[in-house]
């Protein structure tokens, strides 16, 4: 009986000591990181850090950014000159908007049956005239811009070259003028009295004598007479 009980005494005190090593060991074990495997995933990581981790909005600028080549570069360059060159020409016409109109043609309008010998003629006028002029052209087109006023102006200059009148007023009132003259007169009106009168312009190449508005009313006689041109809303005639 001894001895048996040394013996299992023994044996189990051989199994406490064999648990108290092994558990921990086995924890530890279980617990040890799979090194090889946290380096992979790791590089996996950094890869997918300098790739697909890149927002699209920066991805798309840097493709922008490296299509960009000289020839781009150059219409850029281009286009900004057109620009340029844009803005300095409308600044000219700002500041001389007349000069700009009729520098570079001698009739503001084309016609399908000029007179190619007709030439615009300078009048000289009193400023009582000029007045007189300013406000007649601005009643009867102030509202038809420069063109349609150089028109009336050229008629009322050519019908003193061909008539033989010596002012303004006396055509006036001869010829059948109703155009108010309490307007006071537009910048175009002005700059019309300046490039018919000062500067012997023209509006068209062939005299222009009458004109009527066929929306205000009717005429039979200017319809007799040689049509020269239609603007905006007046009809202008020569006579035969």
């Amino acid at each position: 009986m001894n001895k048996s009980f040394k013996r299992l005494a023994a044996v189990v005190s051989l199994s406490l000591i064999i648990s108290t090593i092994a558990v921990p060991t086995a924890v530890v074990c279980m617990s040890t990181p799979d090194v090889a495997a946290a380096t992979e995933n790791s590089s996996s990581v950094t890869e997918a850090s300098d790739s697909s981790f890149i927002t699209k909005p920066y991805t798309n600028d840097l493709e922008l950014s490296n299509k960009q080549n000289e020839e781009t570069f150059e219409r850029a360059q281009s286009f900004d000159n057109a620009k340029e060159t844009a803005a300095d020409i409308a600044t000219q016409i700002d500041e001389k908007p007349l000069d700009a109109l009729t520098q570079d043609t001698e009739f503001l309008l084309e016609i399908s049956n000029p007179d190619y010998s007709y030439e615009g003629q300078a009048i000289s006028l009193t400023s009582y005239d000029r007045d007189i002029l300013e406000r007649l052209v601005m009643g009867e087109a102030g509202a038809e811009g420069f063109i349609g006023c150089c028109l009336v102006a050229q008629a009322i200059r050519d019908t003193m070259v061909n008539d033989g009148y010596t002012s303004v007023e006396s055509v006036r009132t001869s010829c059948g003028y109703y155009g108010s003259l309490s307007i006071t007169p537009n910048q175009n009106a002005l700059d019309a009295v300046e490039f018919i009168f000062d500067m012997g312009g023209a509006a068209v190449q062939h005299d222009i004598l009458y004109f009527y508005a066929p929306a205000l009313c009717t005429s039979g006689f200017h319809e007799s007479q040689e049509f020269v041109v239609q603007y905006n809303n007046q009809r202008f005639f020569d006579r035969w």
